[in-house]
């Protein structure tokens, strides 16, 4: 967001009227069923006005309307930062009179907090993936999440709240995009329902996957049980037979023409018959369907995997209290309805049955009922966490870089 004069790092004290305002939305809440990037140039302007804090007195870290709070929240860039936009921040600031900052990047936010003052980190609020969220839990980044403020947050799936990131109160994780077969309909004899149908010997050098392992390797190794007859397996495959997997992907590179580096650069090839088949992660798809009847998508139930994202509040945030009831507004069924409206998934039972019932595409990807949601996967990201300079190094240098050439 571009604003005028120079952005506050550090929050000053606030008003009293901001705080009975803040006490009131925090009850209310509790007893309701509430249904970018920060440029280098802002950073060292906020930098500036914390060394001049003592020359600013009560100025220092208030917005412009004296008396309001600001909560600096990151966001990805693109689609997640204009859903935020239009479906969290107006309703948040109406009904806490906070200001919220939406400050939108994707691989430096980490880099941002780690190099933030003591007690004056970059953001109140912050969203991440399960790649860089879990080391940075185990560097301490973030604060310890307060449940008994959280109370909509009690309300994801049972297979959500199992996470440990959970269980030890370190962020609220979530399921997002799931891991899509997409392909375009005329270019195809038959239309796939399996990930073994990317082994077809006609789409050999005409397989589109994303080029990150994450999710990729996970594709190759829901192919592999799913030829051998054995779906459902692909998470015990990759977590028991790693070795194995990777090799199956180095056998199997050259049924890859495209490895596409970004969602937007896939849809391109997919609606240019270039590469007809692929992975895809689904609220892309989800619109790309939406726009051409000639596109198809299928998610095998057996082997769903989704993208794991969470919430978490940054150490040393003295808008603690914010920030803790913005992670609660964003599990509210009107925020959850607006992000799966726009192609998320939802771990809301209610709000997922909706959604299931208002779009037949939106339901074809995502799980809808108390049975789907309990069988909600991720990838093994703990197993990358583990084992990822090993599978890195190997993917760069025996399926990307061969695949190739």
């Amino acid at each position: 967001m571009r604003r005028r004069g120079l952005q506050n790092i550090v929050v000053c004290g606030v008003t009293r009227g901001t705080h009975e305002l803040t006490e009131f939305v925090e009850d209310f809440m509790m007893t309701h069923d509430h249904s970018t990037i920060r440029n280098r140039r802002r950073f060292l302007a906020g930098s500036l006005l914390t060394l001049a804090a003592p020359m600013l007195g009560t100025l220092s870290g208030c917005s412009r309307d004296r008396g309001k709070r600001q909560l600096r929240i990151f966001v990805y860039a693109g689609a997640h930062e204009e859903t935020m936009r239009q479906v969290f921040v107006p309703a948040f600031e109406a009904a806490t009179g906070a200001e919220v900052i939406l400050d939108a990047g994707w691989w430096d936010a980490i880099a941002k907090l780690k190099t933030s003052p003591k007690n004056q980190p970059a953001f109140d609020l912050m969203i991440t993936d399960a790649t860089q969220g879990i080391p940075a839990i185990r560097a301490g980044l973030f604060q310890t999440l307060d449940a008994t403020k959280l109370p909509n947050v009690q309300r994801l799936a049972e297979s959500v709240k199992q996470s440990w990131i959970w269980k030890e109160r370190h962020a609220v994780p979530y399921p997002d995009a799931v891991m899509t077969l997409a392909y375009h309909r005329p270019s195809l004899p038959t239309e796939p329902t399996r990930w073994a149908d990317l082994l077809r010997p006609e789409l050999r050098g005409r397989v589109g996957l994303y080029d990150a392992y994450y999710m990729s390797l996970y594709t190759f190794a829901c192919m592999m049980v799913s030829e051998a007859n054995r779906p459902g397996t692909a998470q015990q495959a990759i977590r028991t037979q790693l070795d194995e997997v990777l090799r199956y992907a180095k056998t199997h590179r050259d049924q890859v023409g495209y490895w596409w580096p970004t969602t937007s650069a896939f849809a391109s090839q997919l609606a240019q018959k270039q590469y007809p088949i692929g992975n895809m992660q689904s609220p892309e798809m989800l619109q790309l369907l939406a726009a051409n009847p000639e596109l198809g998508a299928v998610v095998p139930a057996e082997d769903r995997a989704f993208v794991q994202v969470m919430w978490a509040i940054p150490d040393g945030t003295p808008n603690a209290d914010l920030a803790h009831q913005a992670i609660d507004w964003l599990f509210a069924d009107s925020v959850q309805r607006g992000l799966a409206e726009r192609g998320s998934a939802t771990a809301i039972l209610p709000v997922a049955q909706a959604m299931a019932s208002a779009d037949p595409r939106w339901a074809s990807l995502y799980p809808s009922t108390e049975e789907g949601l309990a069988a909600i996967q991720v990838y093994p990201y703990d197993l990358y966490a583990e084992h990822g300079e090993e599978i890195s190094t190997f993917w760069d240098r025996e399926v990307l870089r061969k695949a190739a050439s």
